[in-house]
């Protein structure tokens, strides 16, 4: 059964959550991580042990707001997480700026806080649904999840600072280090966006995550979020500001994270940015037994800073449609649950979702393979069994 009250969510959210003390990496679960397995304390399944990468079970998606302990994990390149302190994190701000500056906590806490309902989905969630399959397709569908982020907008950081004429991009710099084949040396994971999506109010500093301090695991003590945009631009442990008059040439914007578009016959090499329009049919599942009978076929909807505007469903390969009754109300960042009442004769059936969002973009019956594993968002199909 869906439940949707956020209030209900937080008050049974677990106690380790609470806290705000930090630990190194190797302490954080009872027992190593194991691929295929779920992870220790956590209600996700471990794809890759390290650098961590944990989704959340579809048959787990039955909320609006998903609880702490069941949002994906997926680190890029820390096979540790940055041991931070609260007391002791500093944020720099530097680059073209009138004055550079350093934060602590405590004054990133003082400015005035914005709350904003948003999700978070890797750029490669979907990666195994593609056939043929795709390379580095170890991502299922789970690398998606919604909840409540708190904290300071950035623009008021950078008001602090003072932004020079000519400023045009932001790097945000985490904490976490390692090695990726795109550089020759460990490097620290770090994005950048344009200035005017920096500057938007909804771009925010983040330090609380569905009503408790942010868990390290999640980037915590104080993370990046970018509402409408891939997860890859919400640095965690985000420690260092910069701004530039030119185009950042770190590794994790010009060697990954990449993607062909092709309009009017030419071919543009680009980053992944926002996220674009999805649906997910979380129940029944794929393969699963059901009864004949009155059923519900339920899932999720979402776009880029854009509503859903219609799901459509088909129980029977895409020859009929009907559309879904949309739950929640509309967001502009955050997911839509919808569901539709369903009554199967024996057999069986393939069960399709296809979503529209209010700028009139409609998921695609195929991927686009010029996408290079990234903006999965084509239909899916979803085989059950009717006894």
């Amino acid at each position: 059964m869906i439940v949707q009250s956020r209030r209900g969510l937080i008050r049974t959210l677990p106690t380790a959550l609470l806290g705000t003390q930090l630990l190194p990496f190797r302490r954080a679960w009872a027992q190593a991580p194991v691929a295929g397995q779920p992870l220790a304390g956590k209600g996700l399944i471990v794809g890759r042990p390290s650098p961590l990468m944990a989704e959340t079970p579809i048959a787990s998606m039955t909320t609006w707001i998903t609880p702490n302990d069941r949002f994906p994990i997926l680190t890029s390149i820390a096979t540790d997480y940055p041991a931070i302190e609260p007391g002791a994190w500093r944020l720099s701000v530097g680059g073209l700026v009138e004055q550079q500056t350093t934060l602590t906590y405590e004054q990133l806490r003082a400015l005035p806080a914005r709350v904003v309902t948003s999700i978070i989905e890797c750029a490669g969630n979907s990666r195994n649904t593609v056939s043929p399959p795709l390379a580095r397709s170890a991502l299922n569908n789970g690398y998606i999840g919604n909840a409540e982020w708190k904290g300071a907008p950035l623009r008021l950081v950078l008001e602090q600072a003072g932004l020079k004429t000519g400023a045009t991009e932001i790097v945000f710099e985490g904490a976490d280090r390692g090695k990726t084949p795109a550089a020759p040396d460990p490097v620290n994971f770090a994005k950048s966006v344009p200035i005017d999506k920096a500057l938007h109010p909804d771009t925010l500093l983040v330090y609380e995550m569905n009503g408790v301090p942010l868990p390290r695991e999640n980037g915590g003590p104080v993370r990046v979020v970018v509402p409408g945009w891939y997860g890859t631009y919400q640095v965690k442990w985000v420690t260092r500001i910069d701004v530039l008059d030119h185009g950042f040439d770190g590794v994790f914007m010009t060697r990954n994270w990449r993607l062909r578009r092709i309009e009017n016959g030419s071919i543009r090499d680009e980053p992944v940015s926002a996220i674009v329009v999805k649906s997910l049919i979380t129940s029944p599942e794929s393969g699963q037994k059901i009864a004949a009978g009155q059923q519900m076929i339920r899932g999720f909807a979402w776009s880029g800073g854009k509503d859903i505007a219609s799901v459509r469903v088909s129980t029977d390969a895409g020859v009929s449609w009907r559309f879904a009754r949309l739950l929640d109300p509309s967001a502009t960042y955050a997911w839509r649950m919808w569901e539709l009442p369903w009554q199967p004769d024996p057999g069986n059936h393939t069960l399709m979702a296809r979503a529209t969002d209010t700028s009139g973009a409609v998921q695609p019956f195929a991927y686009d393979l010029d996408r290079n594993g990234f903006e999965v968002n084509q239909v899916q199909s979803v085989k059950v069994d009717v006894a």
